[in-house]
């Protein structure tokens, strides 16, 4: 119950800092820091185009990348710096198998709970590969059939069970 509330209120904040701006370095510090992988950006981005866009991600790349950069207060909340906010499709890029990701565009969901699977990495490396949830977790999918599963939109993340963990500071080190 605690993780839940907890989960709910970095939303909030992310969002009430999206609707109505927000100041401070320690802020923005926060964002960037929740920001550092292609892939927190990439289903950050997709969540906060869906806040405002009637809880409907968007129907594709091009739909999302005009968001980003139409949106003068989303690209300091992912922490995109001005060259790659001129560079948009490197974000589009893994930076752990050096591949575009595949993303499930169109999506209804639910921004403060859901834990939808949105950005998963294609190849991966080691027989392990990245899936970005709404709720602002990744998780390292090493079982094929699972990850099919969430791909198509068959599997939630709470049934995925115990192959998959929720990383965060290990992929920082690679």
């Amino acid at each position: 119950m605690k993780l839940g509330l907890l989960r709910c209120s970095c939303f909030l904040l992310c969002f009430v800092g999206l609707a109505v701006g927000c100041g401070g370095d320690k802020t923005m510090d926060t964002f960037k820091e929740m920001n550092k992988l292609n892939i927190s950006k990439l289903a950050n981005s997709y969540v906060m185009f869906a806040s405002v866009n009637g809880n409907v991600g968007p129907k594709d790349a091009e739909e999302l990348k005009n968001f980003i950069k139409s949106d003068d207060r989303v690209p300091p909340r992912l922490g995109l710096s001005s060259s790659e906010l001129d560079n948009l499709d490197a974000i589009f890029i893994s930076d752990a198998d050096d591949e575009p990701f595949k993303i499930r565009f169109g999506l209804k969901i639910r921004v403060d709970e859901d834990r939808s699977p949105l950005i998963f990495d294609a190849v991966g490396v080691g027989g392990m590969r990245r899936v970005a949830l709404a709720d602002n977790q990744i998780l390292e999918v090493t079982d094929s059939k699972k990850y099919d599963r969430m791909w198509e939109g068959n599997m939630s993340a709470k049934e995925s069970g115990p192959d998959e963990t929720e990383i965060d500071e290990a992929l920082e080190d690679e």
